[in-house]
């Protein structure tokens, strides 16, 4: 054993990792600004946007979906949910939604992940999502339950950046 030479440096958590990881602080987060007459399973838009905001903070950029998406698409096990709000990273679909629901966040690989109907792959494609266009009124809707969102006093003691 060699003893006096530098610590090896702890190695970088994987994004799935992080994302996972963060999700006791997403739950937190979700339960303290989310209406308070929606319950957390009807939530999935706050879990996304306080996934978002959580996810920002360790340096990963997650875009906010919105529409509908059917977990194992195309069998027996399919599980539909609509309207449904969700993140979509450079590599992964991921859904906090999923904690309350399942007890764990979903974090699917891209590529596993159909856009369309005419995508799914039998034994391949986990999920399917379909993402709604934005119109004026669900623009309006979106920013508002930002903003409602943002001007919740949000736990100081969230997470410094996990690497």
């Amino acid at each position: 054993m060699v003893s006096g030479g530098p610590a090896a440096a702890p190695a970088a958590l994987s994004p799935t990792a992080i994302i996972r990881a963060l999700s006791p602080a997403v739950e937190a987060s979700v339960e303290s600004t989310r209406p308070l007459h929606w319950p957390m399973r009807r939530a999935c838009l706050y879990y996304a946007i306080a996934g978002q905001a959580l996810l920002a903070r360790q340096g990963i950029a997650a875009r906010l979906r919105v529409g509908q998406v059917v977990y194992s698409p195309g069998t027996a096990a399919a599980h539909p949910i609509a309207p449904h709000a969700w993140l979509e990273t450079e590599t992964y679909f991921v859904d906090y939604a999923a904690l309350p629901r399942w007890g764990e966040v979903m974090v699917i690989p891209r590529d596993r992940v159909a856009a369309a109907p005419s995508e799914l792959i039998p034994g391949v494609t986990q999920v399917l999502a379909i993402t709604a266009g934005i119109d004026d009124a669900l623009a309006h809707y979106l920013n508002h339950h930002y903003r409602h969102f943002y001007r919740r006093p949000i736990d100081r003691r969230l997470p410094a950046p996990i690497r």
